[in-house]
C-alpha cells in the first residue's frame, strides 16, 4: 500500500487551504443579487484611481472612492443597484478620464474597466 509523505500532505494542506481563502474572498466580494465593477491597473506603476458610480435615475452616488491600485492589480466594487442603469466615471492622477453608461446591470453581470497609460476601457461581462 502507497504511504502518502510527509511534504506531500503539507502540499496538499496548502492548497486546500488557498482554495479555500480564494472562495472566501470571491464570495464576500460578489453578492448574488447585485452586480460587481473591477477596476485593473493595466500600468507598470502603483496608481491612485477615483471612481464615482451614479444611478441614472436620480443621481445618487453609490460610490465614491479613491483606491491605490497596484501595478497589475485590480480593486472591486460590489453592492451596486441591478437592474437599473448606472454612470460610471473613472479618473487617473494622471488626468486621464472617462466615463461609461453601463445599462447591462443584471445581477450576474460586471463590468471591468481596464486602466492603461493612455486609455481607460470599458466592458461588460455575462455569463455564458
Amino acid at each position: 500500500m502507497p504511504s502518502i509523505t510527509r511534504r506531500k500532505t503539507i502540499g496538499l494542506l496548502t492548497g486546500c487551504v488557498a482554495l479555500g481563502a480564494i472562495g472566501g474572498a470571491v464570495a464576500h466580494t460578489t453578492q448574488k443579487n447585485a452586480p460587481h465593477l473591477i477596476v485593473n491597473n493595466q500600468t507598470k506603476r502603483e496608481l491612485d484611481i477615483t471612481t464615482i458610480i451614479r444611478t441614472v435615475e436620480d443621481s445618487e452616488v453609490l460610490v465614491d472612492d479613491t483606491a491605490s491600485i497596484p501595478a497589475n492589480g485590480d480593486h472591486g466594487y460590489a453592492g451596486l443597484a441591478s437592474n437599473e442603469p448606472l454612470d460610471v466615471m473613472i479618473r487617473t492622477e494622471t488626468g486621464l478620464e472617462n466615463t461609461y453608461r453601463w445599462e447591462d446591470t443584471d445581477p450576474e453581470n460586471a463590468l471591468s474597466i481596464g486602466v492603461s497609460t493612455d486609455e481607460i476601457g470599458f466592458v461588460v461581462a455575462t455569463p455564458p
